[in-house]
């Protein structure tokens, strides 16, 4: 039987089964519907949030300095990713609904190389109080990390998951924090 697929027939069969496999990744447990992360955090969390008034925040690269552009084809921010840009706090940190999301986006994006509980693999840990850059004890900080990349492998995200995915999945982690940022030993 597989000797007479062809190889254009087997890319088909792989793209068919990523698309049903990503979309179930994504799926709502709760729902029928297929719904993103990033939609279904909106619909929680956005009656939640006001969005202060005045400029935004500059936000650097983690290595370069460079200022990050947002402009990452991911759609308009929401409520929250407009709320942080002004304050640099992440205002899903303590939201139950929103850290679930956050894993949920965090086993997909990010597991592979820190490990499905932020244990560290490929990766640093994400949970302990050995921290990579200075700048992540802060949401500010470890958003920029995250969007705009670190070091070695760490890619930014940029593009990737949208940026609210990314604070939501900075919730989730925060969630699980079980250092203290006081004794945080710094790589070098």
């Amino acid at each position: 039987m597989y000797k007479s697929l062809k190889p254009s027939h087997s890319s088909a069969l792989c793209a068919a089964f990523l698309a049903t496999f990503l979309s179930a990744c994504h799926a709502s447990p709760q729902s029928e519907k297929v719904t993103t992360t990033a939609e279904s955090a909106v619909k929680v969390a956005a009656t939640e949030i006001v969005v202060d008034s005045g400029p935004d925040l500059e936000f650097r690269g983690t290595i370069s300095g460079d200022p990050l552009d947002f402009k990452d084809g991911k759609g308009d921010d929401t409520p929250a990713v407009k709320q942080f840009k002004k304050t640099g706090k992440n205002p899903y940190n303590n939201d139950e609904a929103v850290i679930k999301n956050g894993y949920t986006i965090f086993s997909t994006a990010c597991s592979g190389c820190h490990g499905h509980l932020a244990e560290g693999k490929l990766g640093p840990a994400l949970h302990d109080d050995y921290w990579t850059y200075p700048g992540n004890q802060f949401d500010k900080g470890f958003f920029e990390t995250i969007y705009g990349g670190g070091q070695g492998m760490m890619g930014p995200q940029k593009g990737l998951i949208s940026q609210d995915e990314i604070l939501q999945v900075m919730s989730w982690i925060r969630s699980i924090y079980d250092g203290d940022p006081k004794k945080a030993k710094w790589k070098k």
